[in-house]
């Protein structure tokens, strides 16, 4: 289940910035498109002592002037080591050809320039040799997901969830092997959960003489460390929430008190690194945190709904962080907030709405790790500095560079590093100095005629992701990059959307890959998620079109009845400007896995049985080593029988599972 991917990334020319009615901008590319010489493939290499991979380099100059090019090659080996390149002989000055071995699966970064413009980059996956090893595979079983009566669980079916129905706790294999050509039989019993009764009440009773004390309705995330699953609760006035742990694992649970305007309001706090049976009742109790109070200020004055946001990474190996605590400034400036003690926090200061100030992050600059609750620190202020800002008008066409792209959404995001003063964050009487990072982040649709306005811009660089309707035949996801650093009041700059391009290849054998769909999903975030799905043909060929200079991970979904898994991850794929064929995948074949699921003795009818491909440098598949609640889709995903009997098909070690 390797990878590869090959691409070339673009740059610009003639960017000078242009006055408000003045020749546009016009962006052109000068690529080096990067592809497999010898094996005539990047994907599922073999390694070894004697493996070896050649790769050529080929300029693509689009409207830039060529020029005598001067090559330069970098390819970094799976653990980010330099490999010893070996140049060979090519009379085409446009293009190079480097040769590096593949010493050990994984991926190769390979990158390429030719002249200072022209760059491209690729990588290429090599994989274990054929030896027909045992392959192991990731399982979990969670007990069925319906709440009990009265737990205060509020239930969620997605893959990282589970709602107690019973006292079972959720069951994890990190070492289901299977032999290459043999079925296998599973059994799992789930075990017993240890009882944890969760109920946040208030320290300081309003009064002490009270029986019982005060209970605080709290929102509840119980986080195993080191597995893969987690669970959503709440506590009320008047149910606490029930917890079923396992006494092997250590747990992070994270309360959040719920108040109305009426009330105190109590900070989120986190209760980490304990085993189940470590809990005391005291640990949840609710405190007031410390109150801090400050300003928050533009270069104008106030900057009134400006929000400051407190933002603390949990203690866990694996786990979730403490959520924000958030002061809103009032029509003054001023904020307050109450924060949780015992916690370094970093500030997170948002503009107000409709304006362009920068956001601006300061890492580690509340220290409340020595603070007592009920506390109140001196005051914290943060002014943003004044900076030159721009209007830019923004003309997007398509790739004929005539016609508006009409309906195009547009993401503009600062460049990392781009805005590294934008304000002063001051903690009275703390030796800290204050430095902060700012980033823009706005977005927008163009009109009928394919032009927008963005305001007020920081002179700073930018990505822009355009993404254009499903109407627009052709066009693609197109990113840019604008340096806004010299501009004047006011500039126009225009952008020709590209097009998409056709990807291609063959599964086989034919007969198991007919009627298979396959998927190609964009892992960028720089968009909402984008999936693509086709039809593989009755000879295993399938075609699809794709947006060029995007990075996708591909699987298969085979049709029933092939004894396969319902999915096959195959490899990523970085799209070049190019059409591009790739290269042919054998299909693995199946083997049966069956067993029982049972607790105390009892089959387990509805509990989830998931099964995931197991290899820490597969794109995909979950690493052993590094177990959270972020997993890959499973391979299968099978709901016992009221029986408690399972039953489908993994891959099978002896045909590349």
């Amino acid at each position: 289940m390797g990878g590869a991917t090959y691409a070339g990334t673009g740059g610009r020319t003639g960017t000078t910035d242009a006055g408000v009615g003045s020749p546009p901008d016009v962006y052109v590319s000068c690529t080096v498109n990067i592809i497999p010489w010898s094996p005539a493939s990047l994907l599922n290499l073999p390694s070894g002592a004697t493996a070896t991979l050649a790769v050529e380099g080929t300029i693509a100059w689009g409207s830039s002037t060529p020029t005598q090019p001067t090559w330069q090659w970098t390819v970094k080996s799976p653990d980010g080591t330099p490999l010893a390149l070996t140049s060979l002989p090519t009379t085409d000055k446009t293009t190079a050809i480097v040769q590096f071995p593949l010493l050990v699966p994984g991926s190769y970064d390979i990158s390429a320039s030719a002249t200072p413009t022209c760059k491209g980059h690729a990588s290429a996956t090599a994989v274990k040799p054929q030896d027909v090893s045992p392959q192991p595979f990731f399982i979990r079983v969670l007990p069925p997901p319906a709440a009990s009566a009265g737990s205060g669980q509020t239930c969620d079916n997605g893959p990282a969830r589970w709602c107690p129905s019973q006292d079972a706790v959720p069951y994890e294999d990190t070492n289901f092997v299977l032999q290459p050509g043999q079925p296998r039989q599973g059994d799992f019993q789930l075990l017993r959960g240890y009882a944890v009764s969760i109920d946040p009440v208030q320290v300081a009773q309003p009064d002490p003489t009270a029986f019982p004390a005060v209970a605080v309705p709290s929102y509840i995330r119980v986080s195993p460390q080191g597995s893969t699953w987690t669970f959503d609760g709440a506590s009320t006035s008047d149910q606490p929430l029930r917890a079923l742990l396992d006494p092997l694992d250590t747990y992070d649970i994270l309360v959040v008190p719920q108040t109305d305007t009426s009330a105190t309001v109590f900070p989120p706090f986190l209760v980490a690194s304990k085993l189940a049976q470590e809990f005391r009742p005291d640990d949840f109790d609710v405190s007031e945190g410390v109150t801090i109070q400050g300003t928050l200020r533009g270069p104008g004055g106030p900057a009134v709904g400006a929000r400051l946001l407190l933002l603390a990474d949990a203690n866990g190996l694996v786990t979730l962080p403490l959520p924000s605590t958030v002061g809103s400034a009032d029509a003054t400036g001023a904020y307050s907030l109450s924060a949780s003690t015992g916690t370094l926090f970093s500030a997170v200061v948002v503009p107000p709405s409709g304006t362009s100030l920068p956001q601006v992050t300061i890492a580690d600059c509340i220290d409340l790790q020595a603070s007592a609750n009920g506390a109140s620190l001196a005051p914290v202020d943060f002014t943003w500095n004044t900076i030159s800002t721009t209007t830019m008008t923004l003309r997007v066409l398509t790739s004929d560079n005539t016609t508006p792209a009409a309906n195009t959404d547009v993401r503009l995001q600062s460049q990392d590093g781009a805005l590294p003063s934008p304000g002063v964050l001051v903690v009275t009487g703390a030796d800290w100095p204050g430095a902060a990072s700012g980033s823009v982040r706005q977005q927008g649709t163009t009109d009928a005629n394919g032009s927008m306005v963005f305001t007020n811009l920081p002179k700073v660089a930018y990505d822009l992701t355009f993404t254009p309707p499903s109407g627009l035949a052709g066009a693609a996801i197109t990113t840019r990059s604008i340096d806004l650093g010299g501009a004047a009041a006011s500039s126009t700059r225009t952008v020709s959307l590209g097009n998409k391009v056709k990807l291609s290849g063959h599964l086989v054998p034919a007969d198991a890959a007919s009627g298979a769909q396959f998927v190609a999903t964009d892992t960028g975030t720089d968009v909402l998620v984008s999936i693509i799905s086709t039809p593989v043909a009755s000879d295993g060929s399938y075609a699809f079109l794709a947006d060029p200079g995007r990075t996708y991970r591909i699987s298969v979904e085979p049709a029933a009845g092939n004894n396969l898994p319902t999915r096959i991850p195959l490899y990523g794929v970085t799209t070049t400007d190019q059409d591009a064929p790739l290269a042919d995948r054998t299909l693995p074949s199946g083997l049966k896995v069956s067993g029982i699921v049972s607790f105390s003795g009892t089959p387990v009818g509805g509990a989830i049985v998931q099964a995931y491909c197991e290899q820490s440098t597969i794109p995909g598949c979950v690493d052993p080593s590094s177990l959270n609640a972020t997993l890959p889709p499973p391979l299968v995903e099978f709901a016992t029988l009221p029986d408690g009997s399972y039953s489908f098909y993994l891959l099978d070690p002896a045909t590349g599972g």
